[in-house]
């Protein structure tokens, strides 16, 4: 099953903080255009500008190759996506200016995601800790992007054997600065960064059968969610989805921790959602029937 995280995250490269140096930045005409096209799903535009735009000197280097990475991961190009992630890290791994860093951790982000969907959780500890640590000590650790990077090391390290039990740090800090930037923001986008990231420790959790820590982590799913739910402007297609994704994931939690009668309660509020219907609900759904979890 696809996880539906970074996907849904993506924004166009905001600054960190006032303490990373501006020393150089893609001009605002070259970040306008990238950002109409990244809106439009445009990708072979979007491909095209960031070579046009870096040729004239308009776009970082780093921000060139992040866009080309995102454009080829949308169009199912994988391997050029993580070749193009793989440059934007060696462009921007030792630069202190905002633009850089922003496309230094995103990039991370994105090959994270990667890495872990391939099981590859040694490789995502060995690139994910280097970035947050350096990101930690430019005091730059204020985006969704950072935090994303701190749910992947976590999750990497349940599933190695190197959890802390509910308690792991790093996906505690990573929900702390979620709510901060919820706070923060009071945004739309903040909310739905948060929510993404708590979609990724439940599903993962649930997958790798960590049910303890699954119905941990749903509950601040659901706090999360009823909180949004009071937000203005929302999207009622979209809360029904993730509303279905906090329910089957508790159930699938509760049951297998034996918490029968509460699990079949939870699994009957998620039948109530249009999700359950989805190719993913029905996919959770088979697997609350059976008694198991398959990835």
């Amino acid at each position: 099953m696809k996880l539906t995280v970074l996907s849904i995250v993506i924004g166009i490269a905001a600054m960190l903080t006032v303490g990373c140096s501006e020393e150089r930045k893609s001009t605002d005409g070259a970040l306008s255009l990238i950002d109409a096209a990244y809106k439009a799903k445009d990708y072979d535009k979007l491909l095209h500008l960031t070579d046009s735009l870096e040729k004239t000197g308009e776009l970082l280097p780093s921000s060139a190759n992040y866009w080309r990475g995102y454009a080829c991961d949308r169009t199912k190009r994988k391997q050029e996506a993580v070749e193009y992630w793989k440059a934007a890290i060696q462009e921007s791994e030792k630069s202190t200016d905002a633009e850089d860093l922003s496309n230094y951790v995103k990039a991370a982000s994105h090959l994270s995601n990667i890495l872990t969907l391939d099981k590859d959780y040694d490789g995502v500890l060995k690139l994910a800790q280097p970035v947050v640590e350096r990101t930690e000590a430019l005091k730059c650790d204020t985006t969704s992007d950072y935090a994303n990077l701190l749910i992947y090391i976590g999750l990497c390290q349940i599933t190695l054997g190197q959890s802390e039990g509910e308690e792991n740090s790093r996906l505690l800090r990573a929900c702390e600065k979620h709510q901060q930037n919820i706070d923060r923001n009071h945004s739309d986008q903040a909310y739905k960064d948060a929510i993404a990231g708590m979609v990724n420790i439940a599903y993962y959790c649930v997958v790798s059968k960590k049910y303890e820590e699954a119905l941990y982590y749903t509950r601040s799913f659901g706090d999360l969610l009823m909180e949004y739910e009071n937000h203005t402007g929302i999207d009622s297609i979209y809360v029904d989805r993730q509303v279905g994704r906090y329910t089957i994931y508790k159930a699938l939690a509760l049951d297998n921790l034996g918490r029968k009668d509460e699990a079949g309660k939870t699994y009957e509020a998620f039948l109530q959602t249009k999700f359950s219907k989805s190719a993913e609900g029905i996919r959770f759904a088979e697997d609350y029937i059976k008694g198991n979890v398959s990835e």
